[in-house]
């Protein structure tokens, strides 16, 4: 178990370290611009940073709001009674207008967890700095 956690850790920093995040100076602005807190590490810490917060689990307000996302979505496409097209092509537009309308909906629900966890990391960093300054006094 200890060496499949330890390869999954491995995998992980590789992974971060070909980052399209790192490479991209406008990627990481507009990171900046929804994450503020991320300014309080380093820009190669980013990857690693925000895998750890995405592994965090959303709070019963995320849970609630993300259901409800996707229920009044599902009640805006609801097809058509007297609808003349084909089914797949039902289907299809459906599936087109859903993810912009989803992206509404749900998306500020989990900005919300992201921010809510970069809170928790910010305090723990911050917390951390302090305690170490404080031994050394």
């Amino acid at each position: 178990m200890r060496q499949c956690e330890t390869g999954m850790l491995v995998l992980r920093q590789e992974m971060a370290s070909n980052s399209l995040l790192l490479r991209s100076p406008y990627l990481q602005w507009l990171v900046v611009q929804l994450f503020p807190k991320l300014r309080l590490w380093p820009v190669r810490e980013w990857p690693a940073v925000l895998s750890k917060v995405q592994e965090a689990e959303f709070d019963q307000f995320e849970r609630i709001g993300i259901i409800a996302a996707v229920v009044i979505s599902a009640w805006f496409l609801r097809p058509a009674a007297n609808a003349e097209t084909t089914v797949p092509f039902a289907f299809l537009w459906q599936l087109v207008l859903s993810l912009p309308l989803l992206l509404i909906l749900a998306g500020p629900f989990f900005l919300r967890r992201i921010r809510r966890c970069l809170d928790a990391e910010a305090k723990a960093l911050h917390d951390g700095i302090a305690n170490s300054s404080q031994k050394g006094n």
